[in-house]
């Protein structure tokens, strides 16, 4: 059984001032949505796609890349400490050729998600292949125990709950650099655009601040709803770190082996699974999206109907650490390393507090994406985060352009193409040499 699977979990508030606890530590409210009065379209748009099912439902990542035309290729990476990940990787397609020495830029996907995240929006709107038709030499990660990264070198995903005591720590400190060098190594090239979003934006914050020499190996950085210090965030995430602090984690650990699977734990609290339940039927219609985001806030002018049972096909599995180390981000009000209560604190980190990551040793340019209706990187904190970094390192924090833009939005919304991955674009090709 892992170690962390019976240890206590305690907030540590007397380590914080209260002006930071005022700050940055106080669960936002929900806030109200008013819906356009005439906003009627949802039973019409799934009453028209009933007999059109979506041409990727059931598809994996490389079948997805190839049945729009476009070039993939696949690799094995190995971390430090065992784990074998899949990358996907796009080397051209019909607007752009495969060729060596292309700009070369990672995409690392959100929690629950994989590299087929970025492949959710229809055809060319979504994000990696409008930089592939713009000629980038696009990376997509898929982090450790996501369905195409469930490898180990002693370890079986299956059988070992052992397998399943990682977060988003190791993502960065481990993950980050094995996906970095297995690019150098296939290309020869050492520097890289980098986009992440949700969790992929702390495995950077992570990454770049415990190994610093990682900064020279980014050319810029465009994250989507960063999350590092999270105090006000209002997800039923909050909720883990009293909860599974105090044994309910070994619990857990015993029943769901270490992790949660989005797809299976669905079926198992509805009795129907997601695709049944997003049947395109007008009577089910609201039920499925106001269920399948719930817990992150619910956009339902930006909610593409006819492309949502493709949308909740692409939930994945998690560690039930990950999720808890947000949960303690939540509760401590700080971005630091897990804990695993004093005594064992004391332990690993020397200290009976774990130790905070130092966001000041980030130095290559980084801009800020965020949303006003995300409840996990709230405005609020993304501008702490920011403060906490150096002066020049954040270029720009950038407010996407729509009221309701929810921590989901940055992937699906129907107009996210316009709203963020087109300015993306225009922002990367402004900084590169002509």
């Amino acid at each position: 059984m892992s170690s962390y699977g019976m240890a206590l979990t305690f907030n540590h508030k007397a380590d914080l001032l209260p002006e930071e606890e005022d700050l940055i530590c106080v669960s936002n409210p929900i806030p109200p949505v008013v819906l356009p009065s005439d906003f009627d379209t949802c039973a019409q748009e799934v009453a028209d796609a009933k007999d059109k099912p979506h041409p990727d439902i059931g598809k994996t990542t490389d079948q997805i890349i190839e049945y729009y035309g476009y070039f993939g290729e696949m690799y094995d990476v190995h971390t430090a400490d065992g784990y074998i990940l899949l990358v996907h990787r796009i080397t051209g397609g019909k607007l752009s050729s495969s060729a060596p020495g292309k700009p070369i830029i990672l995409l690392h996907h959100g929690m629950f998600g994989t590299s087929d995240n970025y492949l959710i929006q229809y055809g060319d709107k979504n994000l990696a292949f409008k930089l592939a038709d713009a000629g980038f030499d696009v990376w997509l990660a898929n982090a450790r125990g996501t369905t195409y990264s469930q490898r180990h070198e002693t370890l079986d995903s299956k059988n070992d709950v052992d397998y399943w005591d990682f977060s988003w720590h190791e993502m960065g400190v481990y993950d980050l650099p094995a996906v970095l060098d297995k690019i150098k190594e296939v290309t020869g090239n050492d520097r890289i655009y980098y986009v992440g979003h949700s969790m992929g934006t702390t495995a950077y914050f992570v990454g770049l601040s415990e190994k610093p020499e990682l900064n020279d190996r980014i050319i810029a950085a465009y994250l989507l709803s960063p999350v590092a210090y999270i105090g006000h965030a209002n997800t039923p995430i909050r909720l883990l770190s009293p909860t599974l602090g105090t044994g309910g984690q070994y619990l857990s650990d015993s029943v769901l082996r270490g992790k949660i699977n989005t797809q299976t734990e669905l079926e198992r609290l509805l009795g129907v699974s997601p695709a049944k339940l997003c049947t395109p039927t007008a009577t089910r219609c609201a039920v499925c999206g106001y269920i399948a985001f719930a817990g992150f806030n619910y956009d339902a002018p930006q909610m593409n109907y006819t492309n949502l049972p493709n949308i909740v096909s692409k939930g994945n599995t998690i560690s039930i650490k990950t999720l808890v180390h947000y949960s303690q981000s939540m509760s401590s009000c700080r971005f630091r390393n897990f804990d695993y209560g004093i005594v064992e604190n004391q332990q690993r980190y020397g200290t009976q507090i774990p130790p905070s990551y130092d966001l000041t040793q980030i130095t290559a340019p980084t801009y800020f994406f965020y949303g006003d209706y995300d409840n996990l990187a709230v405005p609020e904190d993304v501008a702490y985060t920011k403060s906490q970094m150096q002066d020049d390192t954040v270029l720009e924090n950038i407010r996407v352009d729509w009221d309701l833009f929810n921590h989901f939005d940055f992937l699906i919304a129907k107009d996210a193409d316009t709203l963020l991955y087109n300015p993306i674009l225009s922002l990367i090709q402004e900084s590169m040499p002509p």
